[in-house]
């Protein structure tokens, strides 16, 4: 399958991070603040939503229980992830 430069960064990126919650529960936002921060961006920030399945798809995260007040969702409550 072809897979864009972003795939690719923003996957690794997403598994830095996880690395650094050390188990600790983490809303799909902060990482994609911090991957902006850091020059990783999608054009599309929905282009996250591919890197987190597969993510969980591969067993390094998992949804949990609990939530997280959204920064760029007008405030609505999600779940949060967590290494597995």
């Amino acid at each position: 399958t072809h897979s864009s430069k972003f795939d690719r960064d923003g996957y690794g990126f997403l598994l830095k991070f996880v690395r650094k919650q050390k188990g600790q529960p983490f809303c799909a936002e902060a990482v994609t603040l911090a991957a902006q921060e850091a020059g990783i961006a999608p054009p599309d920030l929905r282009n996250w939503g591919k890197i987190f399945t597969q993510a969980a798809r591969d067993g390094y995260i998992s949804r949990c229980d609990v939530p997280f007040r959204r920064v760029l969702g007008n405030g609505t409550l999600t779940l949060g992830w967590v290494a597995t």
